[in-house]
């Protein structure tokens, strides 16, 4: 017996020295996540017809949360893949806490499906479709195209950017995006803190004591009127939490004594105690589900924080999209404002030369003017395009792309060439998806487990205590020959603690402030499930207005080019007679016309560019969209961190 006692303490001395990766494990992260479950589940059942309304759906939901002595359930592992179990319990005790908030969890999610089709919701990405479909007018015919793809705009090395570049290289240097993806690592730690609570622990004890009294009789004390013992005593082991919620020890003590009192024959001897205890709850902390909830719920908040990773990294790309595209607006209007200086600067000149022929001097101030007005606008326009070029260069964060000394000129064309949705996207896609439905839904599955905790921790102490024992001694002071004596004993101990509150207690107040906050996370999830959808449709309206809108404003800009070319036909014919301030104030506002009408097309196009990046952002999938997925990598220091990296 001995021997195994020995062993089990070097196993556990190695196991309590091993060190547990915090990097999440595929065991560790809950599979499937989030809604995917639910949704898998309401499509296999409209497959076999076994369809159910949000009625329905909620009922089963209620059913199972009801607070109702009679209703509190017991979900036994693995009726949650092929039934919806309703059972009896006795005083909030949860059997299987895991199973509970898994099945939960599920439930809702398939109830906030069905209940957002029924509603109609998400119904905008069908219009999408018939957009999308309609050819896009491409960039031809718009004599600024060239000009923004052009590299002698403004002063610096001039540096061609496509957008897919421009994505990369956010991803690879974006220092905003590398603070977003230590968020989900520093979660991961509480794994290994959650871990290392059933860690075992190599404990130590040693110490040493004299009693020097009056002796009360010479007889006990071997003639001296002092009684001197002198004890040492060191005890070793290791000790370790289960996952049952129990406590188990290995312990050996040795014992020396030095003593004069006649008691001890002989007066020096040795003593060794081998020790096995166990201390099993078995209803306040017991059970694998309470106890390895915290492990859970760190894997979920590690998921929770990877999915905002996602969110926060989708957003700051969308930012990007919406930058690179504000540049090439930047740069349109710069060159359709330097366009329309160069028409004023030649009609002022044409209409100065004509002074002494048949043009009125109020008409060559007018000019004048108009032009000078438009000269100023040019360098409003080149302010505008250096503040796109800083924005981008910012967010960003290349070096490459300066800002100092380097003209950014963007060569993607916004001609709407991404694939804006494909044929089989639905409003399950988004459920799938969004990652803040991923958030809310794993977070009502972490409330549920808490609040399972808190029900297990309000039950009483009743506590099985089990101990055996075996003692050998020696005589002189010699640990080894203690331990090796045969001079043996043994003895064993079995017990039960308990403990009851009399009143409404701490436990209790917990209980119920975790209740209030499972129905609390519930209703969040409802509520993000409403808002998500709205942005889709907002989204999706946004994008539809946009494609129109392109085409509406291609249209104005061919009106108004006409009104400008009979115009200007006028004009050529002469400037003189009464009619010449008249006809040169027409010219010069059809001019602005057809500049404000350029412009227009050229925010047109980049709004539509915009609004499909946000409509897949809306839709949870701006990242598949460009390739990418989260990832989780080491860093310079060789810590964890998380990364945007291609498919």
């Amino acid at each position: 017996m001995k021997k195994a006692l020995a062993l089990c303490l070097v196993t556990g001395l190695v196991a309590g020295c091993s060190e547990t990766s915090i990097v999440p494990r595929d065991g560790d992260l809950p599979r499937p996540r989030g809604m995917s479950p639910s949704v898998a589940e309401e499509a296999d059942a409209r497959r076999s017809g076994q369809k159910l309304n949000s009625r329905q759906a909620r009922d089963r939901v209620n059913l199972l949360t009801a607070n109702d002595g009679a209703r509190e359930f017991n979900v036994v592992s693995g009726q949650t893949r092929r039934d919806w179990p309703v059972d009896t319990i006795t005083y909030k005790r949860f059997t299987n806490t895991t199973e509970r908030a898994i099945y939960l969890r599920r439930a809702l999610g398939r109830y906030a499906l069905i209940e957002a089709k029924e509603r109609g919701l998400g119904t905008s990405l069908a219009r999408v479709r018939k957009v999308a479909r309609t050819a896009a007018p491409s960039t031809k015919g718009e004599w600024w195209a060239s000009g923004v793809h052009r590299g002698d705009l403004a002063e610096g090395r001039a540096r061609q950017i496509s957008l897919p570049n421009t994505i990369n290289s956010t991803i690879k240097n974006s220092h905003q995006i590398a603070a977003f993806g230590d968020l989900p690592a520093i979660r991961g730690t509480a794994i290994q803190e959650a871990r290392g609570r059933f860690v075992p622990e190599f404990f130590a004890e040693a110490s040493s004591s004299r009693e020097n009294i009056r002796a009360t009789s010479p007889a006990i004390s071997a003639g001296s009127n002092r009684e001197i013992t002198d004890e040492r005593e060191v005890e070793f082991g290791v000790r370790s939490r289960l996952l049952t919620g129990g406590e188990i020890s290995v312990s050996q003590r040795f014992t020396t004594t030095d003593t004069n009192r006649t008691s001890y024959i002989p007066g020096e001897q040795s003593n060794s105690r081998t020790t096995i205890a166990l201390v099993q709850p078995l209803l306040r902390g017991s059970g694998v589900g309470a106890n390895d909830a915290p492990r859970r719920i760190a894997n979920m908040d590690t998921q929770i924080a990877t999915e905002e990773f996602r969110r926060q990294s989708e957003a700051h790309l969308m930012e990007v999209e919406r930058a690179y595209w504000n540049l090439y607006v930047a740069r349109a209007v710069y060159v359709q404002k330097n366009h329309l200086a160069g028409h004023g600067a030649r009609l002022a000149g044409q209409v100065r030369n004509r002074v002494e022929i048949d043009a009125d001097p109020l008409l060559v101030n007018r000019a004048a003017s108009l032009a000078e007005q438009w000269r100023a606008d040019t360098i409003r326009a080149q302010a505008a395009m250096d503040n796109a070029e800083f924005r981008l260069a910012a967010l960003v964060n290349d070096r490459r792309l300066g800002p100092a000394g380097v003209e950014l000129v963007p060569s993607s064309a916004p001609n709407g060439a991404l694939s804006i949705l494909k044929t089989n996207d639905t409003i399950d896609e988004i459920f799938v998806n969004r990652p803040e439905l991923q958030q809310a839904i794993l977070q009502y599955e972490a409330a549920l487990l808490r609040e399972g905790v808190a029900a297990n921790e309000s039950l009483p102490e009743l506590d099985l205590v089990l101990e055996a024992n075996q003692e050998s001694g020696a005589d002189g002071s010699s640990f080894s020959d203690a331990f090796s004596s045969r001079n043996r004993g043994s003895g064993n101990l079995v017990g039960l603690k308990f403990s009851v509150p009399l009143g409404f207690d701490e436990r209790d107040a917990r209980y119920k402030r975790r209740r209030l906050e499972t129905v609390q996370q519930e209703r969040q999830v409802l509520s993000v499930v409403s808002t998500i959808i709205l942005e889709v449709d907002v989204s999706a309206n946004e994008y539809i207005v946009a494609c129109n809108d392109l085409i509406a404003q291609r249209k104005a800009l061919n009106a108004a080019q006409r009104d400008l070319n009979t115009v200007r036909q006028r004009w050529n014919e002469g400037v003189g007679g009464d009619n010449g301030i008249a006809l040169m104030s027409a010219l010069l506002g059809s001019y602005q016309q057809v500049q404000a009408a350029e412009q227009a097309v050229a925010t047109a196009r980049a709004t539509r560019e915009i609004s499909a990046a946000n409509l897949a952002r809306a839709r949870g999938v701006l990242l598949k969209r460009w390739g990418l997925k989260t990832d989780i990598r080491r860093d310079i220091r060789n810590e964890p961190t998380y990364k945007i990296v291609k498919r």
